[in-house]
């Protein structure tokens, strides 16, 4: 499983201030929106026998939406074909976690906040 990481073990944190979209050598990174200052989309890599079992991070830092995208490959709340998640609902941005897992066909998504923080889907 491909991945980038520092001495010791640690995974890599990326600060991403602008849209981007992820490879799988992106795989077991954890990225933030430190220093954005405005909404970011985050496009995972399409799901691949090559990421499966790899875990991407985004973490809520900066007071602004982040949207996670992976058109038709997310696994959401009653929808298995989901396109999206995101923070996007003001005063409940800061804190808030996707944790996207790949099984080689779909993203998992996994919220995990630090207290209330609202999730948005897209089907």
């Amino acid at each position: 499983m491909p991945g980038t990481f520092a001495p010791g073990g640690q995974r890599e944190v990326v600060a991403l201030t602008a849209s981007t979209t992820l490879t799988d050598f992106d795989i077991g990174k954890i990225f933030t929106n430190r220093g954005a200052s405005g909404a970011i989309t985050i496009t995972l890599p399409a799901p691949s026998a090559a990421n499966r079992g790899g875990a991407i991070e985004v973490y809520v830092v900066a007071d602004q939406t982040v949207l996670v995208l992976s058109t038709g490959n997310v696994i959401l709340f009653n929808d298995a074909a989901g396109n999206s998640v995101a923070f996007s609902t003001a005063g409940q941005l800061i804190g808030g976690c996707f944790r996207m897992v790949s099984d080689g066909t779909s993203w998992f998504a996994q919220a995990l906040q630090a207290g209330s923080n609202a999730v948005t889907t897209a089907t």
